[in-house]
C-alpha cells in the first residue's frame, strides 16, 4: 500500500509542468521544428516572422532549457512587464494562437522549441470588443482561446517584430 501511495503522489502531485506532451500520430504537425530558428533565448518563427521569448516571464534560458517557474500575474502587470523590456510586447490573440500545435496537447505547443512550456493560460493584448474588462487568452493544455478577466492571473510570453 505504501508503494502505491508514493506512486500516486509522485504522478498526480508533481505539478502540471511535468506533464508529458501527447501528440496524435496521424495528424500532421502545424508547428514543426523546421518552422523555427533558435537564437539563444529567442525563437524566430519563419512563418510569421515574429521573434518570441523562448521562456515565459519568470523563467530563464540556461543554454539548453528554461529554468524556474513562469510568473502568473494580472493583465495590467503583464503589460507593464512587457514595457519594462525594450522592444518586447504582449502578443495579440492571432499571434499567440500561431504558437498552438494542433496535433498535440498537454501542452499544445512545440515543446522541442519552447522547452518547459506548460499547459497553462497565457495573456494576449487583445481585449474583447464587447467587454473591455476581459482579454483573450490561450490555454496551452488544449490550445483553445478563451476570455478572462484582466484581474485574473495568467502567464506571459513576450514577442517582438524583427
Amino acid at each position: 500500500m505504501k508503494v502505491f501511495t508514493l506512486c500516486f503522489i509522485a504522478v498526480f502531485c508533481s505539478g502540471y509542468s511535468y506533464a508529458q506532451q501527447l501528440c496524435h500520430s496521424q495528424l500532421t504537425k502545424n508547428t514543426p521544428d523546421s518552422r523555427y530558428q533558435a537564437n539563444g533565448s529567442e525563437i524566430k518563427d519563419k512563418q510569421t516572422n515574429l521573434i518570441w521569448q523562448r521562456c515565459a516571464l519568470g523563467q530563464t534560458w540556461n543554454g539548453s532549457t528554461c529554468i524556474g517557474l513562469e510568473k502568473h500575474d494580472t493583465w495590467e502587470n503583464a503589460l507593464q512587464a512587457a514595457k519594462n523590456q525594450t522592444g518586447w510586447r504582449l502578443p495579440n490573440i492571432k499571434e499567440l494562437k500561431s504558437l498552438v500545435e494542433t496535433a498535440c496537447y498537454d501542452p499544445a505547443i512545440n515543446s522541442n522549441i519552447f522547452k518547459e512550456a506548460t499547459n497553462t493560460s497565457y495573456w494576449s493584448s487583445s481585449t474583447l470588443a464587447e467587454d473591455a474588462r476581459n482579454v483573450w487568452i490561450v490555454t496551452f493544455d488544449d490550445g483553445i482561446a478563451h476570455q478572462m478577466s484582466k484581474m485574473d492571473s495568467a502567464a506571459t510570453r513576450l514577442v517582438r517584430n524583427p
